[in-house]
C-alpha cells in the first residue's frame, strides 16, 4: 500500500484535509440535522447530491480506466438508481425538471474539466463522497429515523441511497481505503499532492451546494417559532403561580 514513511495515503489525505472536512461536516450536520422534519428538505439535499453521484458513476463508464474499476470495490457502491428512487419518492416524479442551483452547476462544470484535463482527479470526489455515504450518510439515515416526524404518512420509507443491506459496512470501508492505497502507489509525489489537493476542493464545492439547498431557513424559523411558544406558555404559568401564591 501507498506510504510515506509507513503511513498510508489514506491517512495522509485524512490529515490534509481534517480541517475543511470538520467545517464540512459540521455544515452538513447544521443544515440537515434542523431539517430532519422536513422531506422536501432532505430530499433537496439528495438532489443537489444526487448529480455529483450520477456525474462520477457515468463518466467512470466513459472513461473506462482500470484505476476507476479497481475503486468500485463492490457493486452496491454504484448509488446512481438508489438516488434516483428516493428522488421521485421525496421530490415527486417530475424531480428531474427542478432547477439546478449556480453552485451545482459550478460544481458539474468543474467535474467536465477535470474529465477532460486531469480525469485521474475524479477520483478524489469517488473517494471522499462514497466514503462519506458509509460513513456520516449512515449516521444521518439513523437520526432521521429517532427523530423524524413520525405522523407523517411516509415516516415509514427506507431511504435507498444508504441503504446498502447484505453488506458489511466496516469492510466495505477498509476494501474501498485499501483499493485508494493501492491505486496511490503508482503515483508520483506531484500526482499525490495534486490529489490531496483537489480533495480539500472536494470539501469546498461539497460546502457550497449544501449551502445551496432551499428551505432549512424556512425549518429554523418554524422551529424558534414553536420553542418561542413553549417558552410563553412556560413564562405564562410561572406568572400565574406567582401572583396567586
Amino acid at each position: 500500500m501507498a506510504q510515506v514513511h509507513g503511513e498510508l495515503f489514506t491517512t495522509r489525505m485524512r490529515k490534509a484535509t481534517r480541517k475543511i472536512h470538520s467545517v464540512s461536516d459540521a455544515l452538513v450536520n447544521a443544515k440537515f440535522a434542523i431539517s430532519l422534519r422536513d422531506e422536501k428538505v432532505w430530499g433537496g439535499g439528495l438532489y443537489v447530491f444526487y448529480h455529483i453521484f450520477a456525474y462520477l458513476e457515468d463518466a467512470k463508464k466513459r472513461l473506462n480506466l482500470s484505476d476507476f474499476d479497481r475503486l468500485f470495490v463492490h457493486k452496491l457502491l454504484y448509488r446512481k438508481l438508489a438516488f434516483e428512487e428516493d428522488l421521485a419518492h421525496y421530490l415527486g416524479p417530475d424531480w428531474k425538471s427542478l432547477p439546478k442551483s449556480n453552485a451545482l452547476e459550478n460544481y458539474l462544470e468543474h467535474l467536465q474539466n477535470l474529465e477532460k484535463e486531469n480525469p485521474q482527479l475524479l477520483m478524489a470526489y469517488i473517494y471522499h463522497l462514497y466514503l462519506g455515504l458509509l460513513s456520516g450518510g449512515q449516521i444521518l439515515t439513523k437520526k432521521r429515523k429517532m427523530f423524524g416526524d413520525k405522523s407523517d404518512a411516509t415516516a415509514g420509507y427506507n431511504d435507498k441511497v444508504t441503504d446498502f443491506t447484505g453488506v458489511d459496512i466496516a469492510q466495505l470501508k477498509n476494501d474501498f481505503k485499501a483499493a485508494m492505497n493501492e491505486i496511490a502507489e503508482k503515483m508520483t509525489e506531484e500526482e499525490k499532492e495534486a490529489f490531496i489537493e483537489e480533495s480539500n476542493q472536494v470539501f469546498l464545492m461539497n460546502n457550497l451546494i449544501v449551502n445551496s439547498v432551499r428551505g432549512q431557513n424556512k425549518v429554523l424559523c418554524n422551529l424558534m417559532y414553536k420553542a418561542s411558544a413553549v417558552m410563553l406558555v412556560v413564562i405564562g404559568v410561572v406568572m400565574v403561580y406567582k401572583l396567586h401564591k
